[in-house]
Formats: C-alpha cells, sequence, structure tokens
C-alpha cells in the first residue's frame, strides 16, 4: 500500500506543482512517525501528533457520528500548505490504512475520516442510509465542522469515486447558481480509481 501512495503522490510531483505553489515532498521520516514499527511493517503516527473527534451526520433514522483523524491539526489552516483531505476506499474499509501519507507528506495537515460504515464510525443496519450522494453529503458536512477552507482531495479506490462525485455535485451547483459557502478544493489524486 505504500507503495501506491508514495507512486500518486510522485505522480503529483511529476506533474507540476499544487496549485498553493507547493509540490509534495518526497517520502522522509518526519517527527511524530514511528518507523520502527510492528513486525507487519505499518507506520503509526503518535498520538500527539493528530486530533481525533466525530462529527454527527443526518440520516432519515436519525443522526450518526463520523469519526476523524488529523494529522498535524495545527497547520490545518496554514495560508502556504493546505491540508490533504483523504478518502479511503471500500466499501466497509477504515482509513488507518492510509495513515502512512503521514509519512510521504510530512510538513501538512492531512484529514482521515471514516465513511459511515467503516472503522470507528456508526455502523447502521439499515441498507438503504447507505449511498454515494450520502457519503458526498458526509464529506461537506465534515469539512465544513472541522473548519476546512481550502484542501486537496486523494482518493483511493471507491474514496477517488467519491471524490469525483463530490466535485462533479459541486460543478452542477455552480451551473444553477446555488448560493454557497463552499470549502475550495484546490485538487484531486486519484490511486486506483
Amino acid at each position: 500500500m505504500r507503495t501506491t501512495i508514495t507512486a500518486a503522490l510522485s505522480a503529483a510531483v511529476l506533474l507540476g506543482r499544487c496549485r498553493d505553489g507547493l509540490s509534495f515532498a518526497p517520502p522522509r521520516p518526519s517527527a511524530g512517525v514511528r518507523t520502527r514499527g510492528p513486525a507487519n511493517g505499518v507506520v503509526s503516527l503518535d498520538a500527539e501528533k493528530a486530533r481525533e473527534g466525530t462529527v454527527m451526520v443526518t440520516r432519515s433514522d436519525g443522526e450518526h457520528e463520523l469519526a476523524y483523524r488529523i494529522v498535524r491539526p495545527m497547520n490545518l489552516s496554514s495560508a502556504q500548505a493546505a491540508p490533504i483531505v483523504a478518502l479511503h476506499g471500500g466499501p466497509s474499509v477504515p482509513s488507518d490504512y492510509l495513515y502512512p501519507l503521514g509519512d510521504v507528506v510530512p510538513y501538512r495537515s492531512i484529514v482521515f475520516y471514516d465513511q459511515l460504515g467503516c472503522g470507528k464510525s456508526d455502523k447502521p443496519d439499515d441498507a438503504s442510509l447507505y449511498s454515494t450522494a450520502h457519503s458526498v453529503d458526509d464529506l461537506r458536512v465534515l469539512l465544513r465542522k472541522i473548519g476546512v477552507r481550502r484542501f486537496h482531495l486523494y482518493g483511493q479506490s471507491y474514496g477517488g469515486i467519491l471524490g469525483y462525485e463530490y466535485l462533479k455535485r459541486l460543478s452542477e451547483e455552480e451551473e444553477e447558481d446555488e448560493p454557497k459557502d463552499e470549502p475550495k478544493c484546490l485538487s484531486l489524486i486519484l490511486s486506483s480509481a
């Protein structure tokens, strides 16, 4: 998986600089990263370098919690290095397999979250509560509630589909001249999508 993440971010460097004027850094160890980890080779980020929490999203049966983790939260509103919002694959796969992004991109905030039904987020039994449209709504709620104003979107597998659908909806709303105060997506990076 680390190779896939590194390759996708390396492709972003090869294609040029990001719109915020900064390119992604090459892979290197950073503060808060434990490189000598478990036998399976998984790199984990120290808890004190991340902030975890939940946001509430609404469905027809009520409210549900989405769990999130922000690596380097102190950089979340940086004017020089917009954060990356990472969308995991699935369905039913938690976001923790993407945590090595924190090692590959050591100077930006990275927002991970578990989509509804995955990882630490609520897992309702009613199948009608799950859809790509609902997931796009959830992403918008998350961005607003954690205060992200501009960001790069990284979509891995199903997360790439979700990222595409998010941008497609924003484009359709702009055509309809619907007024909104939406965070600005600076780029979309697709990995195995």
